[in-house]
């Protein structure tokens, strides 16, 4: 690929996460300068340690990044469109911004933090109808331990989701928020756990957040 090219590619990656030339940096460890010289053509080539540090953010390894900028010689870009529906085809895993924590056990409140982003292979949250509206919550407590979600893992909630009798939906009751298992009985709305220790809970009202989809024990990367 031309010099052109790669930084053309790395800004469009860039673009595609609305991230500033500052926010790219900040995130990949990378001065500012650098990321601009990048862009603008001045580098010839991506050295491992440029590569190494800017592919995490794009949702890729170092060899896929690397092979994405200059190792396949058959991809040309014709427009933005083309690009756009290049990258979607090539990116595996997708950074999914963890926007707090979520208790399993007893209803409390959301304190909205920002804990970085859960890497997620995309095959794993295909069916999700609006992808730019996913976001994860890491779980404090062990109500879900039986369904192998753990006290520390993020998980995935899908806000757009069709509610499914049983399944695991993040829940707010009143200003209190509870990650737990939803079934109906009549007007009621009835939240279990898998952990035996926690009784049901059988409420009037309940304003459903969202759909657990995933889940991510800590320290996994996807």
């Amino acid at each position: 690929m031309s010099i052109e090219t790669w930084g053309y590619t790395i800004k469009k990656l860039r673009e595609t996460k609305d991230y500033t030339q500052q926010d790219l940096a900040d995130k990949s460890g990378l001065s500012r300068s650098l990321i601009a010289r990048i862009e603008q053509g001045t580098i010839i080539t991506p050295t491992p340690d440029t590569t190494n540090a800017l592919a995490p953010v794009f949702g890729m390894s170092p060899g896929e990044l690397s092979a994405f900028l200059y190792g396949d010689t058959t991809f040309r870009k014709t427009s933005d469109a083309d690009f756009l529906f290049e990258l979607d085809k090539r990116i595996k895993v997708l950074p999914i911004p963890i926007r707090g924590y979520i208790n399993a056990g007893t209803p409390a409140p959301i304190e909205p933090i920002d804990l970085g982003m859960a890497w997620v292979e995309k095959d794993k949250i295909s069916g999700v109808k609006k992808m730019d509206a996913v976001f994860a919550l890491r779980i404090s407590g062990d109500s879900l331990i039986g369904d192998k979600i753990a006290n520390g893992d993020n998980v995935v909630i899908d806000p757009n989701p069709d509610i499914i009798e049983g399944k695991i939906y993040a829940v707010k009751l009143q200003n209190e928020f509870v990650a737990r298992h939803v079934h109906r009985e009549g007007e009621f709305v009835v939240l279990t756990s898998s952990n035996g220790k926690y009784e049901r809970m059988k409420v009037e009202e309940a304003e459903i957040v969202g759909r657990i989809i995933w889940s991510q024990p800590p320290g996994q990367s996807h």
